[in-house]
C-alpha cells in the first residue's frame, strides 16, 4: 500500500517526509528549504525519537530525516523501531559525525543512507528521492 499523497493540481504523488531533529533551527532551515521543492511534502517534524515513531505509526511517511543523536533515544534505534512499524518506510540518518563506524550502525540499523551535516543540499534531496524510490 502506497503512502504517496496525490497532489491534485499536478497529478504528482508527492514524497511524504518526517523529519526527526533535535535543533529546532535545523528543522526549521530543513522544512523552508524543501518548501521549493514540488515532489516532496514534510508532514511532520519532530525533536525527539519517541515523537518521530509515533508520528510514523500515524502517518506512514514514505521517508523519516532522522536525526542520529536525540535526546529520548538514539536515532539507530528510533529507526530499527520504525521499521518494525512498516518496513517499506525509508530513514534517512543525518549526523555532524563523518566516521565509518557511524555509517555502517545506521545502514546496519536499516536505513537507506546516510548524510553529513551541514548539508550538501542537492545531494540531501536527490538521498530523500532515491530513499522513496524515485530518481529524477
Amino acid at each position: 500500500m502506497s503512502a504517496f499523497a496525490s497532489d491534485l493540481n499536478s497529478g504528482v504523488s508527492k514524497i511524504r517526509l518526517l523529519i526527526a531533529e533535535d535543533s529546532q533551527g535545523t528543522r526549521h532551515n530543513l522544512i523552508n528549504l524543501l518548501a521549493f521543492e514540488k515532489d516532496i511534502e514534510v508532514v511532520g517534524s519532530v525533536g525527539r525519537a519517541n515523537q518521530a515513531i509515533e508520528l510514523a505509526r500515524q502517518l506512514y511517511p514514505d521517508v523519516v530525516l532522522m536525526d542520529i543523536n536525540l535526546p529520548d533515544r538514539d536515532g539507530l534505534r528510533a529507526t530499527t523501531e520504525i521499521l518494525d512499524i512498516s518496513p517499506i518506510i525509508s530513514v534517512v540518518i543525518m549526523s555532524v559525525q563523518d566516521e565509518e563506524s557511524y555509517q555502517r550502525r545506521a545502514l546496519q540499523a536499516g536505513a537507506f543512507a546516510f548524510v553529513v551535516k551541514p548539508f550538501d543540499v542537492d545531494n540531501l534531496f536527490k538521498t530523500i528521492r532515491a530513499a522513496a524510490g524515485r530518481l529524477s
